[in-house]
């Protein structure tokens, strides 16, 4: 193929690499996202004068909810190490570089292929997009899933590479993956099941030795988590299973659910010839061999967690996406490799009409949960500067939460300072518009059920159905609820907007519908009246020239009672 071609494939595989970095850059901020807070407590417990080995080696290995995350953990030490504290948007720039760093090893796998860089295309768009957001901006679950996918890639690489001393790297790496998150483990099954499809026994043999190793050290420290909860509805385990794989299809609407079962299905048929044929006719194929291990991994992780986490319904998580994007880019790759020349651009044509649609879709489907997420912890610094509690989360979290992070920032661990001037401490100054929206109080009531705990989410929305200010992508609108009483400090909360229609927006409407809701975890405000407003927050205004508009509600909170009324 022409070099113009080449040159017009490098440019887009580059700006869409450029888009997803600035697009992560954006909407990552620095605040410690529900999980996050166990990485401040090892910091926290590790801070002691004089320094104990034994209480750093202890904490370090200490298996939170099923896992034992060593690495993340070494990561955020390190960090705090460099810097005095820690910072996680380091660690989400970090995993982010980890993410590039997967789509070059990616590369350099299509590249032993010896094929044109079009045919790369697609798995750049399948790649570079925000489905699996909760690993590219959520510090914990980026390091764990990140570093897990490098671990396996890296190791796979090497073994089929015949690299020098490519077994002794590869165990060393799958023992990090084993300590980065829980299906960690799953690398020296992948290992092994190549070896074992090469018929190398005695490789095979020794990554067996040093699974068995890890769970003989493991199981020393184990404790079963909360989270866990085994159970046999097959029918769950099964469509939750197929579900994980192809869950790439879930950004399509109406046929998503479907068309993830039809998907899955489809990988494990691809996994399951294509394991027969390179044990019977294609033992040194060392391509196919990769995509065999990283397929092994993705089916294994998958049904380890729809038998762990598919109790009730079926289960797909957005940190477990980034194993579905993979799982179609292996079977594109693979097919690429046996398939004859003749029948590649129909091939990229049929990935181009799914990954392109799909990376549109994905942008389109999640960037407002990005924006209103980052609207949170805007809002969650300015709670806790103010009032030492965070409304994004429910109360029972924040009371696990709140003496880490007291203890980090006593330490000076870690800072949540955010310069912020209350706009109605400077009301004098400000015309404030007094107006009526037409708002409802909705309560919601869940019983959350775990292995060892049992305890009721509690908390209310108040939903509006005709916004009446703008509700362009740029505009930050927040409420703002002030105490009668003038003792107790405001609170702000962020105006959660839906999704506008595709054909709305197409037709150059808003992104975001110009109806939504507030929610309210009341029982983490102090009881008392509150009076309510609407702020219009730009980042690159002084806060006084932000516009406010007074509410003619009330809302009442009375936290013995666990109540709210919106009057």
């Amino acid at each position: 193929m022409s070099k113009a071609l080449t040159f017009i494939s490098a440019i887009l595989i580059l700006t869409l690499i450029g888009i997803f970095v600035c697009y992560i850059l954006y909407f990552s901020f620095d605040f410690p996202y529900q999980d996050d807070v166990t990485l401040l407590e090892f910091i926290n417990t590790t801070k002691n004068t004089p320094w104990n080995w034994s209480d750093f080696f202890q904490a370090l290995f200490r298996v939170d909810n099923d896992h034992s995350i060593v690495i993340p953990r070494l990561v955020t030490w390190i960090d705090y190490l460099l810097v005095g504290q820690v910072n996680f948007q380091h660690l989400i720039w970090l995993t982010l570089s980890e993410l590039i760093l997967i789509l070059y090893l990616l590369y350099r796998l299509f590249k032993r292929q010896k094929l044109h860089l079009v045919y790369f295309i697609p798995v750049a768009f399948l790649w570079l997009q925000p489905q699996y957001h909760e690993v590219s901006n959520w510090a914990i679950t980026g390091l764990q899933h990140g570093h897990v996918t490098l671990f396996l890639l890296t190791s796979l690489y090497l073994i089929t590479e015949d690299k020098a001393y490519a077994l002794t790297w590869s165990i060393v790496l799958a023992f990090f993956a084993s300590f980065t998150f829980g299906n960690g483990f799953i690398v020296f099954i992948a290992l092994a099941y190549v070896y074992l499809l090469q018929k190398n026994w005695k490789n095979a043999f020794i990554i067996g030795i040093c699974l068995l190793l890890f769970f003989a050290f493991y199981l020393q420290i184990y404790h079963m988590g909360q989270a866990v909860k085994f159970h046999w509805n097959i029918k769950h385990i099964l469509l939750s299973f197929l579900g994980f794989i192809g869950a790439s299809a879930m950004e399509f609407p109406k046929i998503g659910l479907v068309l993830s079962w039809f998907i899955g299905f489809i990988v494990v048929s691809i996994f399951t010839i294509f394991s027969i044929d390179h044990g019977k006719f294609n033992l040194k194929n060392k391509d196919q061999g990769t995509y065999l291990g990283i397929l092994t991994f993705i089916l294994f992780s998958a049904g380890l967690i729809a038998l762990v986490r598919s109790a009730e319904h079926y289960t797909i998580y957005s940190r477990f996406q980034l194993y579905a994007s993979l799982s179609i880019i292996i079977v594109y790759l693979h097919m690429l490799l046996h398939s004859h020349k003749r029948y590649h651009n129909i091939l990229l044509i049929g990935m181009l009409l799914y990954s392109i649609p799909f990376y549109g879709l994905s942008y389109f489907n999640h960037s407002i949960a990005q924006q209103y997420q980052k609207m949170s912890f805007i809002a969650d610094r300015i709670n806790w500067k103010n009032n030492q509690t965070i409304l994004s989360v429910s109360s029972g979290f924040l009371m696990n939460a709140k003496p880490i992070l007291l203890e980090a920032e006593k330490k000076r661990i870690y800072s949540m300072n955010h310069p912020w001037k209350d706009p109605l401490e400077q009301s004098k100054t400000l015309s404030i518009t007094e107006l009526s929206i037409p708002i409802q109080a909705k309560e919601y009531k869940e019983i959350m059920q775990q292995k060892h705990a049992t305890w009721l989410n509690h908390y209310y929305w108040l939903e509006f159905q005709q916004f009446p200010f703008s509700s362009g992508i740029k505009k930050q609108w927040f409420m703002i609820l002030k105490p009668t009483n003038k003792i107790n400090h405001s609170y702000i909360l962020p105006i959660q907007f839906a999704l506008n229609g595709k054909k709305n927006f197409l037709s150059m409407e808003n992104y975001r519908a110009d109806y939504g809701s507030i929610r309210i975890n009341h029982e983490s405000l102090k009881s008392g009246i509150y009076k309510l407003y609407l702020w219009n927050l730009d980042t690159q205004l002084p806060s006084s020239k932000n516009a406010l508009y007074a509410l003619k509600q009330i809302i009442q909170v009375d936290s013995q009672l666990h109540t709210l009324v919106l009057k």
